[in-house]
């Protein structure tokens, strides 16, 4: 391993990828969480969507299932998001990225499959009515961890010396 060719900044090759390993490995974990604790809030969510749709107050119902189904789950990834990066010591928009892939393929991978367990087009999932259905799933976990990021970051820079 001395031979190792050197990576930016004079560290070996393989050290470069341990900082972008770790994000993605502590991304898994957010991801896993995330998972096993959405479905708790789906039942509340949608019963409230559905009090509220049969008063015709449709945004009202999409405001109740975002906040009560999304809103907790942006809560989730800001608090593991504050863990993951001052262990990382690293909130580059890269490393905010990296540790995000595990959800948004999570969301591809479920909702591609309920699609095609209910007989219908793969991403048919894709364009369900009303959007607001599908489309919080993608944005909250990874705007969760960029806010968490940003929060480490101006934690980082107010208690630096100078």
């Amino acid at each position: 391993m001395a031979d190792a060719p050197d990576g930016p900044g004079g560290r070996p090759a393989m050290a470069a990828f341990r900082v972008p390993a770790a994000a993605l490995f502590l991304g898994a974990l957010v991801a896993a969480l995330a998972a096993l604790l959405g479905p708790l809030l789906d039942g509340p969510a949608i019963a409230r969507w559905t009090v509220q749709s049969y008063e015709e107050e449709n945004l009202r119902a999409a405001f109740a299932l975002v906040g009560i189904r999304h809103l907790p789950m942006f809560l989730l990834a800001v608090a593991a998001g504050n863990a993951v990066y001052r262990l990382l010591k690293s909130t580059s928009p890269a490393m905010v990225a990296v540790s995000a892939l595990p959800w948004l393929l999570y969301v591809v991978v479920t909702g591609t499959m309920e699609s095609m367990a209910v007989d219908e087009s793969p991403f048919s999932w894709m364009s369900y009515e009303p959007a607001y259905f599908i489309w919080p799933h993608f944005v909250a976990i990874p705007l969760g961890l960029y806010a968490a990021s940003r929060m480490v970051r101006r934690r980082s820079a107010m208690s630096a010396p100078g």
